[in-house]
């Protein structure tokens, strides 16, 4: 059998310990106490009989578990359904100890406070993905410069080669000295050059 749930109060009464409902199995959640087996002022000893509980599956006697004596019955027999826990005895060491617990009262339990509640996690927002950096545009190739000209050799001026005329031989008088002496229009000329020359000088002509 299970140890029945017991804690000590903290008051100004004699050292004691309030034992609750007594979990008889281990799906047991409440119980009906059927019958005390002890009253107020008696003394108990490990094992002895405190009360026979009914629970959904059968009557089972509640055995102390340590000695003690009975100060407070706080639950009376076939008054319903007790949670398991729920106060339904006080017990102390000595028996001059019982009297205080005459008018002894459970205080009632605190209602539970509701612990503050958790903060939700604030959503968490997907960081936008960082866009890759722009891919560079690729450089316009450098004109390629414009090919070297192949050096112009200097056009040299050839000198112009001088020819030599010769001139024609010829076994015939030449043209003057034949006109000289076979042509009368000559000889007019020739006698009107000798005047002019007796007359102003020379003409730095040939005579004719």
């Amino acid at each position: 059998m299970l140890a029945p749930s017991s804690s000590r109060w903290m008051s100004d009464l004699p050292y004691h310990l309030v034992v609750g409902m007594p979990a008889l199995s281990p799906t047991m959640e409440a119980g009906v106490i059927a019958e005390w087996k002890v009253k107020e002022g008696d003394t108990f000893i490990a094992g002895d009989s405190l009360a026979e509980i009914e629970t959904d599956k059968a009557t089972i006697d509640f055995e102390a578990q340590d000695d003690g004596v009975v100060a407070k019955i706080l639950v009376e027999a076939g008054k319903g359904e007790i949670t398991v826990n729920d106060p339904i005895l006080v017990t102390v060491e000595e028996e001059d100890d019982v009297s205080a617990f005459a008018d002894f009262v459970v205080e009632a339990k605190a209602a539970p406070v509701d612990p503050e509640p958790t903060p939700e996690p604030e959503p968490v927002v997907a960081a936008a993905p960082t866009p890759p950096p722009p891919t560079p545009a690729p450089e316009a190739a450098a004109p390629s410069p414009p090919p070297t000209p192949a050096p112009v050799s200097p056009v040299v001026e050839e000198a112009p080669v001088s020819v030599p005329v010769t001139a024609p031989t010829t076994m015939a008088p030449a043209w003057g000295s034949m006109a000289k002496t076979s042509s009368p229009i000559a000889k007019l000329m020739s006698a009107s050059q000798e005047e002019y020359i007796e007359l102003y000088g020379s003409t730095g002509q040939t005579p004719l």
